[in-house]
């Protein structure tokens, strides 16, 4: 199959949670279903006509899972038959390469993050934000309806790969022009959420594949569905090929799985999908005598193929090292910053530059306020109002660009001439947190005016 190469980059931080729930601790996914992708196309499914079902349905286009990237090279979940002494993480072994076990006092499974091919272990920050929801009628916080988000920052960077085969010149540039561009995706789209830019690349890095003997190790790059021959939704793992395997094809005591199960939510039928049961991204399947079947595990493995599921490598050369050590991963930091290892003391310092940078951005409201409160009439209160408003669907990228078309070509932009119209634009471009400065003018602005204008009403009657 032919492969479309596609960056994904944050431009806000995004929601990316592993359970509909609404309620308890909800963990967040450390990846990008492909499913997401397919809908950014399945918006325009009529306009494939006779061909919606094969772009869609068929397996010959599948919209790959998204991994994280690590200075521009792809990363792959952490294999679970990586493990270590429970007492010393320095060195780690391949489960499926130890032949005696009595070397060891206990073991201990990796599971978080991910890795290079080069062996460099790479995690995944989150961010975390307590929120409320809203009451217009009282116009303040709803009462008993505290929630929390924890998110991915703005500036991490991901990858994830569109196959296809056999479809139409016109098919292919119209699944181009759905997925370039600025998108929205995952949780609290309407909210400070969801902003990213996705752009397509020109090449893949390429996995080395390296023998293991009469033995077949098979790695999960992306999560696995399989079903039995009835038709049935099974975690078997003879179900791997359309012809069932024996028993004495699978090396059971060396896989390394793990599963979960999830009901997949309908937006076009507003419902819910029957349950899947699904073997996670990062197991490890070891296999034996299945030369001649590789081939049609390579192309793809059991259902769900359209939305990334089923995507495996075939002896990955990072699983061929009997005892190893992750390299290390040198983190850029600034010359007067101290490691900080407490917590604790984390936490408090990311409040203090959080603090700084609010600080930052409202005195750089106060002034221009100070500058131009003559400036602006009590009569464009609406219009500030109509800039808040987007604010809240806009990400850093986009605010300046919807508030300069606003002002140049809106209904109102016989009211922004002059200065009113340069020296807005002019503070935005110059404003270390363009979203934050315009939403906080926004809100400022009317009521200097007004306090201004009663104060002079007051001068006047006296």
């Amino acid at each position: 199959m032919q492969k479309l190469v596609f960056k994904v980059k944050f431009l806000s931080d995004i929601v990316l949670p592993a359970s509909s729930n609404t309620e308890g601790k909800i963990e967040p996914l450390d990846f990008i279903a492909g499913s997401n992708f397919l809908g950014m196309v399945a918006k325009e499914y009529d306009e494939f006509k006779d061909t919606s079902f094969d772009v869609f349905h068929s397996g010959k286009v599948r919209f790959g899972d998204a991994t994280l990237l690590h200075e521009g090279k792809a990363t792959y979940k952490m294999p679970l038959s990586f493990f270590h002494e429970k007492s010393n993480d320095t060195f780690l072994v391949n489960h499926h390469l130890i032949s005696d076990f009595s070397q060891f006092t206990q073991l201990k499974q990796k599971r978080k993050g991910y890795i290079t091919q080069e062996l460099e272990e790479v995690s995944i920050k989150h961010n975390y934000a307590q929120k409320s929801a809203y009451d217009k009628e009282r116009r303040r916080s709803k009462d008993s309806f505290m929630y929390g988000y924890k998110s991915i920052p703005a500036g991490t960077e991901w990858q994830f790969i569109v196959q296809y085969d056999d479809i139409c010149d016109d098919d292919l540039k119209r699944i181009k022009d759905n997925l370039e561009g600025n998108k929205k995706l995952g949780k609290s789209k309407t909210s400070q959420y969801g902003q990213v830019e996705i752009s397509l690349e020109k090449s893949v890095e390429e996995v080395e594949p390296k023998g293991s003997g009469t033995e077949t190790v098979l790695y999960l790059k992306s999560r696995l569905a399989l079903v039995d021959k009835e038709g049935n939704p099974t975690y078997d793992l003879k179900h791997l090929t359309k012809v069932p395997l024996s028993d004495d094809n699978i090396v059971y005591d060396k896989c390394q799985i793990r599963t979960s199960n999830y009901a997949k939510y309908d937006r076009s039928r507003k419902t819910k999908d029957s349950e899947r049961v699904v073997i996670n991204c990062g197991s490890v399947i070891v296999l034996k005598d299945v030369d001649g079947k590789l081939e049609e595990i390579k192309n793809g493995v059991g259902i769900y193929l359209s939305e990334g599921f089923g995507e495996v490598l075939v002896n990955p050369a990072f699983l061929s090292k009997n005892k190893f050590s992750f390299k290390a991963v040198t983190e850029k930091k600034d010359e007067d910053e101290e490691e900080i290892k407490d917590p604790l003391a984390k936490f408090l310092r990311q409040k203090e530059e959080l603090k700084k940078k609010k600080l930052d951005f409202a005195n750089e409201v106060q002034e221009f306020i100070d500058e131009n409160k003559t400036t602006y009439p009590t009569k464009m209160n609406s219009q500030w109002g109509t800039i808040r408003s987007f604010c809240y669907n806009s990400s850093e990228n986009e605010i300046e660009e919807k508030v300069e078309t606003y002002i140049s070509n809106g209904v109102a932009k016989d009211k922004w001439q002059g200065k009113k119209k340069t020296n807005l634009l002019e503070a935005i471009s110059k404003s270390s947190n363009k979203l934050d400065f315009v939403k906080l003018l926004s809100m400022e602005m009317p009521k200097v005016i007004n306090s201004s204008k009663k104060e002079d009403d007051k001068k006047d009657e006296n």
